[in-house]
Parts: C-alpha cells; structure tokens; sequence
C-alpha cells in the first residue's frame, strides 16, 4: 500500500480540538515541517503532548493553536527558555499540565497496552503530585505499597521526523529514537516526515533501526530538512543561528510577524529558499 501523502494533506486530516503527540527531542529531529504547516492552518484548540518540547510547542503557542499542553519540559536547551511558553505561562492563556519524561512515557505506554493507567513510584516524594491532579496516589492490592497512577495518554495524531522511510510506512531513525516509537504506537493515526524515501529493500538494509512499523504509520511525506532548524543527526546539524533569530524575533510583536511571514507563512520549499536555499543549509548544517 503506498502511503505518500503531502504536507497539506496530512494536515487536512487532524481536527480542530485534537490530541497530538509531537516526536523528537528539544531541538533534536522534530517534524517542524508538519508542525509549520499546523501553525499556519485554521486548527483550533488543539492538545499537545510532548515529552521535552523546543520550537515546536513554541511556535504552535506562537500561532494561537494549542489550548492544552502536556508535557516535562519545554525549552531551547544552551539558548535558554521558550518566550512563547514562558508568556503563554505567565498569562494562563492555555492549560498546562506537568508531567516528567518518564510519567509522559507511561501514560503513552498505557495507552498501547489498553490499560486506563500505569502504576508507577515515579513522582512519589516530589510536587508533581501536588500540580498535576491527573495523578493519583493508589496502594499496590498486593503487597499495600504507595504507588502513583498515570493516566494513559491517547493521542488522537502523532506527528514525527525520521530519516528515511519506504512508500508503506516503514521508518528509519539513526540515532536516538526518543519517544516516537511510543507516539506512533499509542496514536490513532501516525503520520511521519522523512528526509528521503526508499524503496523497501534498501530500507530493510537499516535492520534494527527501522523503528516505525508500517502498521502503526498513515502516511508518509518526503521532506528534506523537514526537521529544521532542529537537527536530524547524522543528517545535519541543529541550527543555532536560525533559533537565535527566532528567540529575538519572539521578543517584540513586530518582530514575530516579520518572522511569521517570512517563515511560518510559506510553503516548505519557499522556507528552504529564505534560507539561501539546500546548498547553503549543507555548506553550514552538513555533518
């Protein structure tokens, strides 16, 4: 079954007030394609779950697109915080929900497992408890230990980068998986970005690294640098310098719409060429 789709057809397919699980790390392999393409939709009230956040929660709170958030962090690592999370924050324009990477990990894996919560002794002993009412304390009925319940996370849409992928939904990603194993297994519809389609014989040659199984996946968009300014290792580098721009465009209005036009507000190819185009992403990013 062949499974390539478009940008903007991926995007048709995710509902106004939708859960999302975004994959990747920070500012490591996020599908920021797809995400751009969300932010300058007409998508409304949207939930977001993420394990650590970067520019993708940023910028979809940036747009106007997300009602809820659950997540353990939310930054852009040495470059310091996130101004559209810390303001979103600071002003209780959206819900926010606390959780830890683990409990993040728990609740996606409940979900897989078709169980409504995981017992965990994760959180016991800190104030996560005392900000997230979505935990709760219960007693092990065996042996009466404390253990904390997390509540299974049921993405309506999973959205993920990878490194390469074959017409049928299988992907490949080098490197670090993060959670998108767990995002694409515990979501309804998975869909995923890649930087080159290949055939399924030359996929298969990546053995254990083909980590999305093309029974969890809807479609797949080839989209090179479809995970910048964030890196995709071995591909290419994080772009710090794009992400400096961005945190000092965020810091006036006037400044965020020049950068919202210039690159939220175009298509992926025209994003690539207010960038000088691939050739000088490659002469700076290219590992």
């Amino acid at each position: 079954m062949d499974k390539r789709m478009s940008i903007d057809d991926v995007i048709d397919r995710i509902p106004d007030s939708a859960t999302i699980a975004i994959g990747g790390s920070s500012i490591s392999r996020k599908p920021m394609a797809l995400v751009r393409a969300l932010a300058r939709s007409d998508k409304r009230d949207l939930t977001v779950i993420v394990d650590v956040g970067g520019p993708d929660v940023d910028l979809l709170l940036g747009t106007g697109r997300v009602k809820r958030i659950i997540y353990a962090f939310v930054g852009f690592e040495v470059l310091g915080l996130a101004p559209h999370f810390r303001r979103a924050r600071q002003e209780a324009t959206a819900e926010f929900q606390e959780w830890t990477e683990y409990t993040v990990m728990a609740g996606l894996d409940a979900t897989i497992k078709r169980v409504p919560f995981m017992p965990t002794h994760a959180t016991l002993g800190t104030d996560v408890l005392a900000v997230n009412p979505a935990f709760k304390e219960i007693r092990d009925p065996f042996g009466q230990e404390p253990l904390v319940a997390v509540p299974a996370l049921a993405p309506d849409v999973a959205l993920i980068h990878v490194n390469y992928a074959d017409v049928q939904g299988n992907g490949v990603i080098l490197g670090d998986g993060h959670v998108d194993v767990l995002c694409a297994k515990a979501a309804k519809a998975t869909y995923m970005s890649c930087e080159r389609i290949l055939s399924s014989e030359e996929l298969q040659r990546f053995g254990r690294d083909v980590q999305i199984l093309r029974v969890y996946s809807k479609g797949v968009v080839e989209v090179p640098w479809g995970a910048h300014p964030t890196g995709c290792a071995p591909d290419y580098r994080t772009d710090l310098r794009h992400l400096q721009e961005y945190l000092k465009a965020a810091q006036s209005e006037d400044g965020w719409r020049r950068y919202e036009t210039e690159f939220v507000q175009v298509d992926h190819r025209q994003y690539l060429e207010n960038h000088g185009g691939p050739e000088e992403l490659v002469s700076r990013l290219k590992v």
